[in-house]
């Protein structure tokens, strides 16, 4: 009797396992073939993150077997506000975005790109005059005032004598295609972009640009994982981004992006970034 009671209740125990199991599995295949989602700063219109991340889109598809969707933010706010809800498995995020997102949000640094990111200083090809004392009761034109570019822009600007709010104002433009349009009024003589922003501009736009000066070198953008993914998911993806380089996909994508390489970062060069948090957090808050 109680062996039977026994063989009952095992085969009972199993039938419960087997129908939790069959309810589980398309949850489970739901997620296995749902797409990689990898969001992409928006420092250049959709339209180029697109066309330059294909490549990237295509070796991921090629070695994942599963479909990869390529998004973005219309600004860096937006981007950064995404990144925090978890919008994203990936990003390609700012170097102090990213700290910020690992710091906050315990985001993943998977990699870093090279070489550092050229901030630089931007006229009107007809403005000949060489000083940022033009700025001087002006405005500086800025197409994504929380990018680390910016904020290194603004710090260089104090060590040359010129003080945001007490010598000159910031005005914002709709994205880095209309900074040219902001410095034709005259409002703003000089605007501060990335040397990468400024290439990808249309060959006509930035005929009518000149580069005043280089400000500084800046660490280039991180590849984080989002906080959710599990350790193996985790360890996948950053084993393919660093083998990525050495891809056909990754010749196409340095072509189209003038990046020269995807490699691994550490907490020490991560811990660079830390003087830019406060700032980051201010600037994202509004």
């Amino acid at each position: 009797m109680r062996v039977s009671v026994s063989l009952k209740r095992a085969v009972s125990i199993f039938a419960m396992v087997v129908l939790g199991l069959t309810m589980l599995a398309p949850a489970l295949a739901q997620h296995s073939t749902a797409p990689l989602r990898i969001g992409v700063l928006p420092n250049v219109s959709a339209r180029v993150i697109l066309t330059t991340y294909q490549p990237v889109r295509e070796y991921f598809e090629r070695e994942l077997k599963r479909s990869v969707d390529i998004a973005t933010a219309p600004d860096f706010r937006s981007f950064a506000e995404n990144t925090r809800r978890g919008d994203y498995d990936v990003i390609v995020t700012a170097a102090n975005l990213g700290r910020v997102a690992q710091a906050d949000s315990n985001w993943h640094p998977l990699a870093i790109y090279d070489p550092k990111i050229p901030a630089i200083l931007v006229a009107m090809a007809d403005n000949p005059n060489p000083s940022v004392a033009q700025l001087r009761g002006k405005s500086l034109a800025l197409a994504n005032p929380q990018s680390l570019v910016a904020l290194a822009g603004l710090e260089w600007l104090g060590g040359q004598g010129l003080r945001q709010g007490a010598d000159f104002k910031t005005v914002t433009a709709a994205n880095d295609d209309s900074l040219g349009a902001v410095l034709r009024t005259g409002e703003a003589p000089l605007a501060i972009m990335s040397l990468g922003e400024f290439r990808a501009k249309p060959e006509a736009m930035r005929n009518t640009l000149r580069i005043v000066t280089e400000i500084a070198k800046l660490p280039g953008f991180l590849v984080m994982a989002n906080p959710g993914l599990a350790a193996a998911e985790l360890q996948r993806l950053k084993t393919l981004i660093l083998a990525f380089p050495q891809t056909e996909e990754g010749k196409k994508f340095f072509a189209l992006s003038g990046f020269a390489n995807i490699r691994d970062v550490g907490e020490p060069e991560l811990k660079t970034l830390d003087a830019f948090n406060d700032v980051t957090r201010k600037g994202l808050a509004g």
